[in-house]
C-alpha cells in the first residue's frame, strides 16, 4: 500500500520516498518485476504499477516486456507472466571527475556508470586550484558536445577529491569533523550550470565499485594505495559511515611492532612499513641506485634478484593487511585501488595471501574495475546517488503526475 500522507511531510517527499525506494530495489537486482518489488517493500502489486508506470511514462525505466522463462523443472503457473523493469541507462548522462594525486581525470558516463569518454591532465607544483577548476570545466563542456547531448540531459557532475589534495581544493571541515568541497562546488556550478557535488575520492571508489546484481559485492572493503593508505567498507550496498567517513585509520596500523618509524606514526604502522617511498628506499639500499615504481615493476619482471626480495617482503605485508582487515570488519572481499604492481607481483600476492587463509579460502582479493581511465566513473557515482536515486528520480521542473 502506499505510504500515507504524515504531518510535516510534503506529498513530494512522499511520493520521492517510495520513488527512490523501487529504484533502489531494482538496482541492487539489476532487472526487477513488478510483484517481486511489492514483495520486497510491502507495497501492494496496484501501488507498484502505478508508480512504475509513471516513471516508465517518463522514461526513467523501460519494461523489458520479455517474460521469465520457467525451468525446466518447475510445473507450468497459470496466469501473466512476469516482465522484468529496469533503469534506462540512457535517461539522462553524468559527468565524473577525480582530482588524484599527480592528475585529474574527467568523464561522462550513463546512469548505469558505463563510461562515455574521459580527458586526463597531469598535474605539477605550478598546478593551482583555478588551472584544476577550468580543466573540469572546459573538458566537461567538450564532453558533453562531443556527446551531442544538451543540457537538460545532464543529471550533474561528482567531483571526487584524494585527501592529499583537500587543502588545495580549499576543504572545509565542520563541528561534526566532516569534509565539505563548497567553494570548489560553487566555482564549478558558476560555469556549467550543474548540480556539483564532491567529496572524498576514497569513498566514491568504494561506492562505484560495487557491482548490483553480483553475488558478494553487497558487502567488501576497498583499500586505496596511493601515497598514502586509506580503506573504506560497504555493507548491504552501502557505505559504512556514508561518504564522509574517515578513511584514513589503516594508515595507522601497526604490523610490525617496534618496526620502521615514520614521524606521525607509531613505529612499525602500515605508513612506516609500506609507503611507497619507503619501499623505495629500501630498494635503493639494496642495489645503490634509484628506483621509479615503473622501473622496480620492470626489474622484477626481468628476474632482478634483489628488487624480487623487496617486493616481496612488501607484498607479503600487503597480504597481512588485507587478511587483517578482513577479518576485522568481517568482509570476504577486498578491491585494491591504485596499487601499481604487474602480473607477476599480483600472482605472488595471491599465493602467499592464500597460505595466509585456511583452505579453501572464502576470502578474496580483487582489482578496482575503474582504476586507471576509469577513475572518474567514482564522481559520476556521487552524483548519481545525489541527484538520481535520492531524489526519487525527480528532476527540477518535474510534473507530479
Amino acid at each position: 500500500m502506499f505510504i500515507m500522507e504524515t504531518k510535516g511531510i510534503s506529498k513530494l517527499d512522499l511520493k520521492r520516498r517510495n520513488r527512490k525506494q523501487i529504484l533502489l530495489a531494482i538496482r541492487h537486482a539489476g532487472t526487477l518485476a513488478r510483484v517481486d518489488i511489492a514483495a520486497q517493500l510491502s507495497l501492494t502489486r496496484a501501488a507498484v504499477t502505478i508508480i512504475t508506470n509513471q516513471m516508465i511514462a517518463q522514461n526513467i525505466l523501460e519494461d523489458l516486456n520479455g517474460p521469465l522463462q520457467a525451468a525446466p523443472e518447475e510445473p507450468k503457473k497459470k496466469g501473466r507472466r512476469k516482465t522484468m523493469i529496469r533503469i534506462n541507462p540512457t535517461y539522462r548522462y553524468i559527468l565524473g571527475a577525480v582530482i588524484e594525486e599527480d592528475h585529474v581525470c574527467v568523464g561522462l558516463s550513463n546512469l548505469a556508470l558505463e563510461p562515455v569518454a574521459q580527458e586526463r591532465m597531469a598535474l605539477t607544483a605550478q598546478t593551482d586550484l583555478d588551472d584544476i577548476v577550468a580543466f573540469i570545466v572546459n573538458t566537461s563542456k567538450q564532453l558533453v558536445k562531443k556527446a551531442s547531448l544538451n543540457p537538460k540531459q545532464i543529471l550533474g557532475l561528482g567531483v571526487g577529491i584524494v585527501p592529499s589534495r583537500w587543502e588545495q581544493m580549499r576543504a572545509e571541515t565542520d563541528e561534526h569533523n566532516q569534509v565539505h568541497f563548497s567553494k570548489l562546488c560553487y566555482l564549478l556550478e558558476m560555469e556549467l550550470s550543474v548540480p556539483v557535488c564532491a567529496a572524498n575520492a576514497i569513498s566514491l571508489y568504494a561506492m562505484a565499485n560495487i557491482g548490483y546484481g553480483v553475488n558478494g559485492s553487497a558487502e567488501q572493503l576497498l583499500l586505496y594505495g596511493g601515497e598514502n593508505f586509506h580503506f573504506a567498507t560497504v555493507a548491504d550496498y552501502a557505505l559504512v559511515g556514508g561518504i564522509y567517513a574517515n578513511t584514513a585509520l589503516v594508515d595507522r596500523i601497526v604490523l610490525c611492532p617496534h618496526g620502521e618509524k615514520a614521524e606521525g606514526y607509531p613505529d612499525g604502522s602500515v605508513h612506516a612499513e609500506m609507503a611507497t617511498e619507503i619501499v623505495l628506499k629500501r630498494m635503493k639500499a639494496a642495489t645503490g641506485r634509484d628506483w621509479t615504481v615503473d622501473e622496480a615493476n620492470q626489474a622484477y619482471e626481468e628476474g632482478n634478484e634483489k628488487i624480487i626480495a623487496v617486493m616481496n617482503e612488501h607484498l607479503q605485508k600487503l597480504a597481512f593487511l588485507i587478511y587483517n582487515l578482513c577479518i576485522g570488519h568481517r568482509t570476504a572481499r577486498v578491491v585494491l585501488q591504485k596499487f601499481r604492481i604487474n602480473d607477476a607481483q599480483k600472482a605472488y600476492l595471491a599465493e602467499y595471501f592464500d597460505s595466509l587463509c585456511s583452505a579453501p579460502s572464502a576470502l578474496k582479493i580483487d582489482y578496482s574495475a575503474i582504476d586507471g581511465e576509469r577513475e572518474f566513473i567514482a564522481g559520476c557515482a556521487l552524483a548519481a546517488e545525489k541527484q538520481f536515486f535520492e531524489l526519487g528520480g525527480l528532476q527540477p521542473g518535474d510534473k507530479m503526475l
